[in-house]
């Protein structure tokens, strides 16, 4: 549980200094039009349920191949959306991930920075690589 809590921390820490990185905001923005735009299309040309067409569009875009296997795409203009939507999607979502994971890897260093001064504060810090 302890575990648990400290990833929950350390994450949304993360979060708030990816946020103050440039760029972040429009990149987390166009991830989160991109879900809603594939599941209203799945939803609208496939006939399904909302919840079926949010769930197809999030494990489209996160490779996941563990689609329902009565959500079968039909038709070629969906066939070729969701070659365009895989493409540009799969981009989108790995630069949201290198930043989010940037901003961890800061946050761990300022953690460790704060333990290493709490240990021993009259020991200047190393250098940064």
């Amino acid at each position: 549980m302890l575990s648990a809590w400290l990833m929950y921390r350390r994450f949304s820490q993360a979060l708030k200094v990816a946020v103050q990185d440039e760029g972040f905001v429009q990149i987390l923005g166009a991830a989160v039009l991109l879900v809603v735009i594939g599941t209203v299309t799945y939803t609208t040309s496939q006939d399904w349920s909302l919840v079926d067409g949010f769930y197809f569009a999030v494990a489209t875009l996160t490779t996941s191949s563990i689609a329902d296997p009565r959500l079968v795409i039909t038709g070629a203009p969906i066939k070729i959306f969701t070659v365009f939507y895989i493409l540009v999607g799969i981009g989108i979502l790995v630069e949201l991930v290198r930043q989010i994971g940037f901003a961890y890897v800061e946050v761990r260093r300022a953690e460790k920075a704060a333990k290493r001064e709490k240990a021993d504060p009259q020991q200047p810090a190393p250098p940064e690589a």
